[in-house]
């Protein structure tokens, strides 16, 4: 079971009695609104990932601008690697809500704490709320970065000892 946020209302006017309980099928146990669109890939998340217990989407403006833009951010800074567990990859783009969108993430997401959708911002995930709000928070970080730093040239991916060092620490804080 999983609780997610009702679809169709501002997050600035969600209350607590708008959160509703879904099962790993995103059939409502509790509530009264319809659950979110986005729904079935937050389920199928969930279903793909133990490690999971709370997953952000979000339609930030510079994962929104990098998503419809280019096909992934590669590990230019050492948070792409210990928030995100690799390059930033951005998936096909598919219909809000349907099954091939929830594939899509899926195949992109992997064993990573981020992706982005194409055309359509980022879904960032966590052990609890307070670690995938952190990933959002570095994604649109990351997100900024590479915009600024594009518009000056070429970006510099890591160097492999840099990518291995912090491949190595993000696998060493999941088992924390």
């Amino acid at each position: 079971k999983i609780l997610i946020t009702p679809s169709s209302l501002p997050y600035v006017d969600i209350k607590p009695d708008d959160i509703l309980l879904v099962n790993l099928d995103g059939e409502v146990l509790e509530g009264k609104r319809n659950p979110s669109v986005e729904t079935p890939f937050h389920t199928a998340i969930y279903k793909n990932r133990d490690d999971v217990n709370a997953i952000i989407h979000t339609h930030s403006q510079y994962a929104l601008a990098v998503s419809s833009v280019v096909d992934s951010i590669p590990v230019f800074l050492d948070e792409i690697f210990s928030h995100i567990g690799g390059e930033l990859t951005i998936s096909k783009y598919a219909l809000p809500g349907s099954d091939e969108l929830a594939e899509n993430l899926l195949n992109v997401l992997g064993d990573k704490n981020a992706a982005l959708l194409s055309n359509h911002g980022a879904v960032c995930c966590g052990k609890n709320l307070d670690e995938a709000l952190e990933v959002a928070r570095v994604v649109e970080q990351i997100c900024k970065i590479f915009i600024l730093s594009s518009c000056l040239g070429k970006t510099k991916v890591l160097p492999e000892e840099g990518r291995e060092y912090q491949r190595a620490m993000f696998e060493m804080k999941k088992e924390f």
